[in-house]
């Protein structure tokens, strides 16, 4: 990581309320989650987004541009652009939907499925040590208050 990215605010900035914002805290462990990714994977040709669309099409094939974005709350068009290079490496393939052929359903092609499940299980190190700086019931708590406040479940 830069140090830039991994730098801290000096210690006698005076944050004003930013600290007692939970936003502003999540903006900042969302931002430790992506350095961490990067580093955990930077061997490879992947971001975090496109890290979900392969995780949610290796579970639901045949998957829609619409259902994965809802899934990831994330625009279209943001979803277009992770998705561009999965097709054009033909990690992804796109196909119509049964019954529906203006819809385009996804799903990994046979080498697209064998290099994603090859890295797959590194994002268990990525949470690791994303989560490093608490203990096991720290840990849990935030997981099932997160949960509860995207809606997800608790």
């Amino acid at each position: 990581m830069t140090e830039a990215a991994t730098s801290r605010a000096p210690a006698d900035l005076d944050c004003g309320i930013l600290n007692d914002l939970v936003g502003h805290l999540l903006r900042h462990a969302f931002l430790r989650g992506q350095q961490v990714f990067s580093a955990v994977f930077a061997d490879e040709d992947i971001t975090p987004l496109q890290f979900m669309v392969l995780e949610l099409v290796s579970r639901n094939e045949g998957v829609t541009h619409r259902e994965v974005s809802a899934a990831m709350s994330t625009s279209a068009s943001v979803l277009t652009t992770a998705l561009k290079p999965l097709v054009d490496r033909k990690i992804l393939l796109r196909a119509p939907v049964r019954g529906d052929a203006r819809k385009v359903g996804y799903s990994l092609s046979s080498e697209g499925a064998d290099w994603f499940f090859s890295i797959r299980e590194r994002i268990h190190m990525a949470e690791a040590e994303l989560m490093s700086p608490l203990d096991d019931d720290l840990r849990a708590s935030l997981h099932r208050a997160l949960l509860q406040l995207v809606g997800r479940k608790s």
